[in-house]
């Protein structure tokens, strides 16, 4: 269940614009409307950084796929 939960809130924090720059203001805040375990907070404590994070697009996937050879 607590999958699923990180599942789904990453969804909507990727789907919903307003909710990402939220997040990103005030992640104590969203976190914590949400009523997530201690356990799924920390989760997405870590995750906040790269859910809010813009310029992915511009960076791209080869980045990673390079870095890690």
């Amino acid at each position: 269940m607590e999958v699923q939960q990180i599942r789904n809130f990453v969804h909507r924090v990727s789907q919903d614009a307003a909710l990402r720059s939220e997040l990103a203001a005030h992640p104590d805040a969203v976190i914590a409307s949400e009523g997530f375990s201690p356990r799924v907070t920390r989760v997405i404590t870590r995750l906040v950084p790269h859910l809010t994070l813009e310029n992915e697009e511009k960076q791209g996937p080869s980045f990673w796929w390079y870095y890690n050879w």
